[in-house]
C-alpha cells in the first residue's frame, strides 16, 4: 500500500446500452489520482462524473481499457472480488447520505468497521468510532439517530463511516448538494483539514463553486472527455 498512484485509468471507455440505444458515458479516458490529492470532478450533468466515481470506487467495470486501483488492475474481477476491493479500499460519501435511519450515529459507523474488521473484538471497535467521531465534531451525539440531526451532523457521519476504516481512498458524490452553504463550507474544511493533517486522498464529483474553490486540482468533463485538468497552486 505504498505505491504512488491509487487509482490509474488507462484509455478507459464506458458506454451503456439501455434498451437498443448506445450511450457513451466515458471517451478513451487517461486518469491518475495520486496519494493525498484533494481533487473535484466537474462537468454538466451526462458529462461522465458520476461513471468516473463509479469507475473508480468498483461499483461499475469500464468497456474498455484498465482501472488499476492500488496497482490492482480490476479487469475480469467477478462482483465478489470487487465488493471486497471496495471494503478494503474505498470509502464512499453520498449526497443523500444513506445513512441507516434506525441505528444511531455510532452504530451507522461502527456497522462499516464491522463489515471490514471482523478480527476488531468489541472495545477496540468502539474506541476507533469514538476517536473519529470526535474528529469529525460529534462528540456527545454520538447515541442520535438520522432523524434527530442536521443535515450536516448526517453527513458528518457519513464521512466518519466513511474513514472509519481508513481507506485509501474517499470518493464523495456531491457531497454538498443537499446542504446549505454555511453547513457546506464546514463540511468541505472538515474534509480539508482531514486530507492535510491525516493525508486522506479525496475525489468528489461536484457542481458547487465552492467545492471547486477547496480543491487543489479540477478534472473537467466534458461529453465522456476530459477537457482541461488544472492543479492549484496552494
Amino acid at each position: 500500500m505504498a505505491g504512488r498512484f491509487v487509482v490509474e485509468l488507462r484509455n478507459v471507455s464506458k458506454v451503456y446500452t439501455p434498451g437498443k440505444v448506445e450511450v457513451v458515458a466515458l471517451r478513451n479516458v487517461s486518469l491518475v489520482i495520486e496519494r493525498g490529492e484533494f481533487t473535484a470532478i466537474v462537468g454538466p450533468s451526462g458529462s461522465g462524473k458520476t461513471t468516473l466515481l463509479n469507475l473508480m470506487g468498483c461499483l461499475d467495470v469500464p468497456t474498455s481499457g484498465d482501472v488499476l486501483l492500488e496497482g490492482i488492475p480490476l479487469r475480469n474481477r467477478s462482483r465478489g472480488e470487487l465488493a471486497d476491493l471496495r471494503r478494503d479500499y474505498i470509502g464512499f460519501v453520498f449526497q443523500t447520505f444513506n445513512l441507516i435511519p434506525v441505528l444511531t450515529a455510532f452504530e451507522n459507523v461502527e456497522f462499516s468497521l464491522s463489515i471490514k474488521e471482523s478480527e476488531l473484538d468489541r472495545r477496540e471497535k468502539r474506541v476507533r468510532v469514538l476517536k473519529i467521531l470526535e474528529r469529525v465534531g460529534l462528540k456527545g451525539l454520538e447515541n442520535r439517530k438520522p432523524g434527530e440531526m442536521s443535515g450536516g451532523q448526517q453527513q458528518r457521519v457519513a464521512i466518519a463511516r466513511a474513514l472509519v476504516k481508513e481507506p485509501a481512498l474517499v470518493l464523495a458524490d456531491e457531497p454538498t448538494a443537499n446542504l446549505d452553504s454555511k453547513t457546506g463550507r464546514s463540511i468541505m474544511e472538515l474534509m480539508r483539514d482531514l486530507n492535510e493533517k491525516n493525508g486522506v486522498t479525496f475525489v468528489f464529483s461536484t457542481h458547487d463553486e465552492m467545492v471547486m474553490d477547496f480543491a487543489r486540482r479540477i478534472v473537467k468533463l466534458h461529453d465522456g472527455e476530459i477537457v482541461e485538468d488544472i492543479s492549484k497552486v496552494k
